[in-house]
């Protein structure tokens, strides 16, 4: 049997259709200690899924993230993520076991690959749920990081109001390219 000509022509854009991406994804983060609890929100994460292949990439550019304080902005900016050095924190990996459908509702996944927050990469795993909606797919993630793990300066200043290990949460509605 012969593959006809214009399924041929039309196989990028099958392929393609399996692959989601959003240059507006949430990013909130939490420090959170009994002397106080910083908090910050980026609007502007990059996310690209394919669904084919299962690869993830994600970025975010530091300088995106607001807080309530302007004095915290700019102190985590130039004191602790030094952001003109370091300007993203970039995730690049693929889905654990994954087998390319998502199942009605929240699918549980796991995602590894190398996390580079301040310079550092560092191989993790997170796990988050992938839904399939309307729009396209729903991505939500929880997750910790240490500062020690990606050598962030925290000064014995201020050692007690900044968390050795932030709360981190991602959401985002990637759709099809």
């Amino acid at each position: 049997m012969r593959f006809p000509f214009f399924l041929f022509l039309l196989l990028p854009s099958l392929l393609s259709a399996q692959q989601y991406a959003t240059r507006e994804g949430q990013v909130h983060f939490l420090s959170e200690t009994p002397i106080e609890d910083i908090e910050a929100t980026s609007s502007e994460a990059s996310v690209i899924l394919d669904l084919t292949t299962g690869r993830v990439a994600a970025q975010v550019p530091m300088l995106s993230f607001h807080f309530e304080k302007a004095l915290m902005e700019e102190h985590f900016n130039e004191n602790y993520m030094e952001s003109s050095r370091f300007p993203k924190a970039k995730f690049q990996g693929s889905l654990v076991d994954f087998q390319g459908l998502l199942a009605e509702g929240e699918t549980p996944v796991v995602v590894k690959g190398s996390f580079e927050v301040h310079g550092v990469e560092v191989e993790r795993s997170f796990s988050g749920t992938l839904e399939q909606t309307k729009e396209g797919v729903a991505l939500h993630c929880l997750f910790d990081v240490a500062t020690a793990d990606h050598e962030i300066p925290i000064p014995s200043v201020v050692r007690d109001n900044i968390a050795s290990s932030i709360a981190v949460d991602i959401t985002a509605t990637l759709v099809s390219r």
